[in-house]
C-alpha cells in the first residue's frame, strides 16, 4: 500500500505529524490514496478504468486528459489548469501522469507555489483537524466542503493515519518501534571525570554530527569506562567490559613515555559492541553540552550545538557489523530529532554558514566548520551508503516505517489477500499483447475461452493478463480435448 510512503515523503519536506494526517485524510477521501485513481463517475463515461485510463493518457491514445473535467490521482485533480501542469510535469521528467512519487512531487510543487497558507499551517500545526479542514476548504474544495459531517469525516480519516504513524502515539506502543523513545533511552555511563565533561558547558541543540573511531576496535570499552567512584561502575564494567590499557576517554589525559599528554577529545556518546559482543550506544554526557569532536575550521565549529557521536570501527571489512552500527547510528539520530524537534533533512544557518540539521565530521571540514578528518565518509560509501542515505533512514524511522534493507513486519494474511486481490483485479483489465492476437481469436471462436461474463470498453472480457487456477486449466483441457472428439 501506499500510506508509508506517502507519510515517509511528507515528513520528508518539514510538515508536523498532525499536518501530514490532516492531508494523508483528505487525500483518502479523494482518491483511496491511488495515484491512477480516475473520478469514479467518468469511468463509464469515457470508458476507461484506473487503469486503462491512465495508459492511454501515457501512450497518447487519448488525447483529451487536460479537459475532460474528470478527477485523477491523489488529490483528484480536475480544473484544466491543474490537470495541465500535473500532465506537464510528469512529461518533463519523464514519469506516468500515475507515478506515486510525481504527483507527490506535483502536490509540494502546488503546495509551495499556489497554496503557501495551506503549506505554512501544514508545516507548523498540531492539530489534525486544523490540518484537515485547511486541505478541505482551501486546496481541495470538493462541492460539500461546508458540510460539517463531510469535515468530521476527513478528520476522521487523518486521525487514524496519525495513530498509526505519528512518533507520539509510537512511544505509546501503538505504532512504529523505535529502539529508543523518552521511555527507553540510551545507556547511560556519564565519563564526569573527563577534561571534556569538566570544562565544556551547555549550548542549544542545533542538530547531530557523526563521527567514526579511525582505528580498529570496535569495542566500546577502549573509549567508555565508568567513573572510578560510580555506584553503578560494577554493573557498569560488567555491561561495557574493562578497558585494561586505561586509555579510555573517562580521563584528564595520561602518561606517554613519561611525558603527560592531556585528553581534549570529549562527545556525548559512543557506538560499539559491549562486553557480550551485541551493538548498542552509551550515553557519555549530556546531550546539550559543548562538544569536543570535530575542532574548528576557519568559519568556527561545530562543536558548538552538535549533538556528536563517535561509531567504533572495525577494519571496515565486516558487512554484519556496518549494518548493526549503522542501524544503530540511525536509531540514535532519530531519537535525538524526535527529542530536540530536528528536521533530519533541514539546515540551520550558523556563523552565516547554511549546515546540515544531520552532518559528519567531513561534512564539517568542508563546510569550514571543523578539522580535516574523513570520517564517516572513508566508511559508509563502502556499503553504498552517504549522509543523504542517512538522512532519508532517520526521516524514514521518524515516520514510522522501515529503513533500508530491512524488511516490513506489517505484511498478515488479511493484508496479504488484500493486495493480492487488487493485483488480480489490475490484472483482468482485459489487456493483452499483439504476438497473441491470432492465438486469442482461435481461443475465443472455439469456445475454449469463454472470459467472465462482463465487458471492458464494450468487448467480452476475457481476463488476458490474470493467474491460470488449476480448474481453470482442466476447463480448457476438457474444452479442448471435447473440441478435439476425445472426450
Amino acid at each position: 500500500m501506499n500510506e508509508a510512503t506517502i507519510w515517509r515523503f511528507l515528513k520528508s519536506q518539514g510538515m508536523t505529524d498532525a499536518g501530514v494526517a490532516g492531508l494523508m485524510g483528505n487525500l483518502f477521501a479523494e482518491s483511496g490514496l491511488n495515484p491512477k485513481n480516475l473520478q469514479n463517475t467518468y469511468e463509464k463515461k469515457l470508458g476507461y478504468t484506473d487503469v486503462t485510463y491512465t495508459a492511454a493518457v501515457d501512450n497518447g491514445t487519448y488525447t483529451n486528459f487536460v479537459r475532460d473535467s474528470a478527477g485523477y490521482g491523489l488529490c483528484q485533480w480536475t480544473y484544466w489548469t491543474r490537470k495541465q501542469a500535473l500532465y506537464a510535469f510528469c512529461k518533463a521528467i519523464g514519469a506516468s501522469i500515475g507515478d506515486l512519487d510525481a504527483q507527490l512531487r506535483f502536490l509540494m510543487k502546488e503546495l509551495s507555489e499556489s497554496f503557501k497558507s495551506v503549506l505554512g499551517v501544514l508545516m507548523t500545526t498540531a492539530s489534525v483537524r486544523e490540518a484537515s479542514d485547511i486541505v478541505l476548504l482551501q486546496f481541495e474544495r470538493p462541492a460539500k466542503m461546508n458540510d460539517p459531517t463531510v469535515q468530521q469525516k476527513r478528520a476522521g480519516y487523518g486521525q487514524t493515519y496519525y495513530n498509526q504513524f505519528s512518533i507520539t502515539v509510537a512511544e505509546k506502543g501503538d505504532g512504529v518501534k523505535m529502539k529508543y523513545t523518552s521511555a527507553n533511552p540510551p545507556m547511560k555511563c556519564f565519563m564526569r571525570q573527563s577534561s571534556w565533561y569538566k570544562r565544556t558547558g551547555k549550548v542549544p541543540v542545533r542538530g547531530v554530527l557523526w563521527h567514526s573511531t579511525g582505528a580498529n576496535n570496535a569495542t566500546l570499552k577502549r573509549y567508555v569506562q565508568p567513573d572510578d567512584n560510580a555506584a553503578d561502575r560494577a554493573k557498569m564494567l560488567e555491561l561495557i567490559g574493562v578497558n585494561k590499557n586505561n586509555n579510555d576517554w573517562n580521563r584528564e589525559g595520561q602518561w606517554v613515555k613519561g611525558e603527560w599528554v592531556p585528553l581534549k577529545a570529549g562527545v556525548h556518546a559512543f557506538i560499539g559492541k559491549l562486553a557480550n559482543g551485541d551493538v548498542a550506544t552509551v550515553q557519555a554526557g549530556d546531550w546539550d553540552k559543548k562538544a569536543w569532536g570535530c575542532a574548528s575550521g576557519p568559519k568556527g565549529s561545530c562543536n558548538n550545538g552538535w549533538i556528536q557521536f563517535e561509531i567504533c570501527e572495525d577494519n571496515l571489512k565486516d558487512p554484519v557489523y556496518f549494518e548493526k552500527a549503522y542501524r544503530e547510528a540511525v536509531e540514535l539520530t532519530a531519537y535525538l530529532c524526535r527529542l530536540y524537534n530536528l528536521d533530519p533533512q533541514g539546515t540551520v544557518t550558523y556563523n552565516g554558514v547554511k549546515v546540515p540539521v544531520i552532518l559528519c565530521h567531513q561534512d564539517s571540514y568542508q563546510l569550514g566548520l571543523g578539522s580535516n578528518h574523513g570520517d564517516v565518509l572513508h566508511w559508509l560509501p563502502k556499503y553504498g551508503k552517504s549522509m543523504q542515505t542517512v538522512r532519508d533512514d532517520v526521516s524514514a524511522l521518524l515516520a514510522g516505517t522501515n529503513i533500508s534493507n530491512e524488511e516490513d513486519d506489517d505484511m498478515d494474511v488479511a493484508r496479504f489477500k488484500e493486495l493480492w486481490g487488487e493485483m488480480r483485479k489490475e490484472l483482468q483489465d482485459n489487456d493483452s499483447s499483439k504476438y497473441s492476437e491470432e492465438a486469442r481469436a482461435w481461443a475465443t471462436s472455439t469456445g475454449l475461452i469463454a472470459g467472465n461474463g462482463t465487458e471492458i470498453n464494450g468487448e467480452p472480457n476475457y481476463m488476458w493478463a490474470d493467474v491460470l487456477t488449476r480448474e481453470q486449466f482442466v476447463t480448457v483441457l476438457y474444452r479442448f480435448a471435447k473440441l478435439m472428439g476425445r472426450a
